[in-house]
């Protein structure tokens, strides 16, 4: 069981959260955009963290009738660059390997 002195201490709070939640906003604000304009296929990067990639799908249900009617839809992947990996293991280790 680790003792109190092994953890690390928790890093100061620099800003209060009425200063971030203007800064939250309107990186949300940006990367909604850039998600809405971006082409298809096209990676957007997300900093040092990962890219999202925009796809166009389709698919057709045949619940109603016999032809089928056809939903086209945007679908958004992420893929995680190593750094971002590494650490979301480290944690699971620490989670799970007590």
């Amino acid at each position: 069981m680790p003792t109190k002195s092994s953890l690390k201490s928790p890093t100061k709070l620099l800003y209060t959260p009425s200063q971030l939640k203007p800064a939250y906003q309107m990186v949300t604000e940006h990367f909604t955009q850039q998600l809405i304009q971006a082409p298809v296929n096209t990676p957007i990067r997300f900093g040092k963290l990962g890219s999202f990639k925009k796809t166009e799908n389709q698919i057709t249900s045949r619940l109603q009738n016999k032809k089928g009617i056809r939903y086209v839809y945007y679908r958004l992947l992420f893929k995680p660059y190593s750094a971002l990996k590494q650490e979301l293991n480290q944690a699971l280790e620490r989670k799970y390997n007590r």
